[in-house]
């Protein structure tokens, strides 16, 4: 009997030791456990960092390993790596400005008595499989499209610039302007699907040797042209949305009165046509002021959540049953819109329309919208609860936002309403992994102090605990995971352009586990990339991702590209800890206002590191698997 037992760890049956495996705090002690033995190794290796990964960041849409570009250790690594860089608001970021002499930034097409710079729309997608990066935005009636392929940790990327002239193939500016494009998977590779304020729906192609090249065209009623409207307005396209599962791809275009769904065949051929359209003209409008504005893809496909304009009841949605379409309005109590003081509930930000994912990436009910009276709300569309959680900033709390974007359940990026501002947000979930529980243990609060309008400083419970044992975290531990000491912040990006008036339009990122995204913003596209601080510039030695990561991210733009690049040194301020209050427009003592990042090149004379980044330098930039 005594020797069936076992005598140590390494004698536990494996699906014991996975539990064990799954259930660590930080990656560092799973990393230290896989060098003890090559038993253990071996069986770290094999599952261990798989059930890591997935336990520690299970909303994301992780790939699986295929090959040797990267392993379920390296994806450790990078998200634990990202996480400590999200928490730490280490960003940094360049934009690609539109420059068709490359000298200076000018309107489009160098008319100053035309409509200004374009309103870019972007769209990014990341292959993990064979670390290459596309990257496509709408200039104006342009398409403009950048690759880039990883070729190592501290190794410049290969990277091309195309481009399609839309004044070449007969498009004009403003009314033939590109307002959506999405990349997809089709049988000959690569494809956008780009939609135009005219109406014009089409497939072209996305590889470097025939960018440009249409494939299919799709069919929902023929556009409107200046000569045959009468005066009245087009049924132009509002919104483009692509949901891929698998093999399949499906397609809703949002017009002024109406939505199409395309179902995107592997051979799709020069006309498509939809497989189910809905009038909202006849089924929902109750004026005529009412127009569609955006259409989201929920539920994988079997809800399309509704964004309209000048309507009482603005969020929809529709279910997609095998028997027909049907359409239904979004819960509303009065009681909670008193709570939070929503007096504004008749106005949706329309772009803003953005679902959120729970498990490995899919899409479910829940819908994150933002609101012109400043708040953001995450609803689930099926539950007669309106409102989930009301998000706000509780410095500037008025300021809406144009565009949202989601990292599963554990936070989300907010873009717009008042010029060049990028708003990081925590969803304030439960969240399996912090970063912290990788550093040392102390007897102390965490550092420096945080700036919170209206929530309290937390109890110190453990008041005197030095290390973490017996269940109980130490005061920094315990602390550390607290919303008290998580706010949210905001970037100003606005003092390093030329064009300070400029506006966000869009924002997009290549997958869950890329460690940069992309905002689309007016006459050119902003890159944002997680990055830590370093001790010198130019750093002495690669701070990006370790295993994501572009090291050459700052480079100049192509030769003939049409764009020139210019580094962007941000002001960062904290913006508390994000929760709608009912009194949240009391005057609040302002927090500070902090210069981060980048030489004095970058921003003029007058640059500051902030104490944030300059925490960032005592520890090294390899997620929690050590520490300095």
């Amino acid at each position: 009997m005594g020797s069936s037992v076992p005598r140590s760890f390494i004698d536990l049956p494996l699906e014991i030791q996975f539990l064990v495996f799954a259930n660590f705090d930080c990656a560092r002690d799973l990393r230290a456990l896989a060098l003890t033995c090559k038993k253990l190794h071996s069986a770290v290796n094999n599952d261990g960092w798989r059930r890591f990964v997935e336990r520690s960041f299970p909303s994301l849409s992780i790939p699986i390993p295929n090959g040797n570009r990267h392993t379920w250790e390296q994806l450790a690594e990078s998200l634990t790596w990202q996480s400590r860089c999200w928490d730490r608001r280490a960003l940094q970021f360049q934009v690609l400005l539109h420059s068709p002499h490359g000298d200076e930034v000018r309107r489009h097409r160098g008319n100053s008595r035309g409509r200004g710079l374009f309103h870019s729309v972007v769209d990014a997608h990341f292959d993990p499989a064979t670390h290459e990066e596309l990257v496509v935005w709408g200039a104006g009636e342009d398409i403009v499209g950048r690759y880039r392929e990883r070729q190592g940790p501290d190794k410049p990327s290969k990277s091309s610039w195309h481009s399609v002239n839309g004044k070449e193939l007969g498009f004009r500016a403003a009314y033939d302007d590109v307002n959506s494009v999405k990349i997809v998977n089709h049988h000959t590779g690569r494809a956008v699907v780009t939609g135009r304020h005219n109406g014009t729906l089409s497939l072209i192609s996305a590889e470097p040797d025939r960018f440009g090249q249409l494939i299919s065209e799709f069919k929902f009623g023929p556009p409107e042209t200046s000569e045959t409207n009468n005066g009245s307005e087009p049924e132009n396209l509002s919104s483009l949305d692509v949901l891929q599962h698998g093999s399949s791809t499906r397609i809703a275009a949002a017009t002024r009165n109406g939505l199409a769904v395309f179902d995107l065949p592997a051979d799709a051929t020069t006309e498509l046509e939809p497989s189910a359209t809905f009038d909202l003209k006849t089924e929902i409008f109750s004026l005529n002021t009412s127009r569609l504005s955006r259409a989201k893809w929920m539920e994988q496909g079997e809800t399309v959540a509704l964004a309209l304009s000048g309507s009482p009841d603005p969020l929809r949605y529709l279910s997609l049953t095998p028997t027909g379409i049907t359409h239904h309005t979004a819960a509303k109590n009065a009681s909670i819109a008193a709570q939070f003081e929503l007096k504004d509930n008749g106005n949706i930000c329309p772009n803003s329309l953005e679902p959120v994912c729970r498990t490995g990436g899919s899409r479910t009910s829940l819908l994150l919208s933002a609101w012109r009276d400043g708040t953001i709300r995450l609803q689930d569309l099926r539950t007669p609860s309106p409102f989930d959680a009301v998000y706000q900033d509780n410095v500037d709390p008025w300021v809406d936002a144009e565009a949202l974007m989601t990292y599963g359940t554990e936070r989300f990026v907010a873009g717009g309403g008042d010029g060049l501002t990028v708003k990081i947000f925590d969803f304030r979930w439960e969240r399996p992994y912090h970063h912290t529980s990788g550093l040392p243990c102390l007897n102390s609060s965490p550092f420096p102090g945080p700036s919170q309008a209206f929530l309290k400083n937390p109890t110190k419970s453990n008041l005197g605990n030095e290390r973490c044992k017996q269940g109980r975290a130490c005061q920094y531990h315990e602390l550390s995971k607290h919303i008290y000491y998580r706010p949210n912040a905001k970037f100003y990006l606005s003092r390093s352009l030329i064009n300070s008036s400029a506006s966000i339009w869009s924002l997009a990122r290549g997958s869950d586990i890329s460690p940069n995204f992309y905002i689309g913003i007016s006459g050119g596209v902003i890159e944002a990339n997680l990055e830590p601080c370093p001790n010198n510039y130019p750093p002495d030695r690669p701070t990006t991702d370790p295993n994501f990561g572009f090291p050459d991210w700052r480079g100049r733009a192509a030769d003939g590209s049409g764009y020139m690049s210019r580094q962007v040194s941000p002001a960062l301020m904290e913006i508390g800890d994000g929760y709608a209050y009912k009194h949240n427009d009391r005057p609040i003592l302002l927090p500070r206002l902090q210069d981060c990042g980048g030489p004095p090149s970058w921003s003029g004379p007058i640059l500051k590191l902030s104490k944030y980044h300059r925490l960032d330098m005592n520890y090294q930039s390899r997620g929690d698997f050590v520490w300095g």
